[in-house]
């Protein structure tokens, strides 16, 4: 983690500043308290939460979009590696993969988000934080 300067959240959509006061009063999605908050919001509240629908369709280059140069170039090498191993699979198999990575890219891309402007991440990791992972 590098020490920045404060990001100034005044910049940022209501949906965003949204976003960042949960992340903030939760501690992030491993932290136990995020599952809890997240379950006290709305069904459309934990949707903005949880996933980000430009990273869904438009993936590294949304990350690319944002800033997150590092995590979206990783992103383009994942891509990559899964386009080559797509050539020796079914296609229904490439396309399930298909559409959990572009799930797993839309989940991770709001905390990737957060994590880079506000706690300075320089990771390369795109799921850094992911709950699971």
């Amino acid at each position: 983690m590098n020490s920045q300067i404060p990001f100034d959240r005044s910049t940022l959509s209501p949906k965003w500043q949204f976003r960042f006061d949960f992340f903030d009063r939760t501690g992030g999605p491993k932290d136990p308290r995020f599952k809890t908050a997240l379950k006290e919001l709305s069904f459309g509240e934990r949707i903005k939460v949880g996933t980000n629908f430009y990273a869904f369709f438009f993936g590294f280059i949304y990350f690319f979009i944002l800033g997150l140069w590092r995590k979206a170039l990783a992103l383009v090498g994942i891509s990559l590696a899964l386009g080559v191993l797509g050539v020796f699979l079914p296609d229904m198999v490439v396309r399930a993969f298909g559409f959990a990575f572009t799930l797993l890219t839309a989940m991770a891309a709001n905390y990737a988000f957060y994590l880079d402007r506000v706690k300075g991440s320089t990771s390369w990791n795109p799921y850094e934080g992911v709950r699971w992972w």
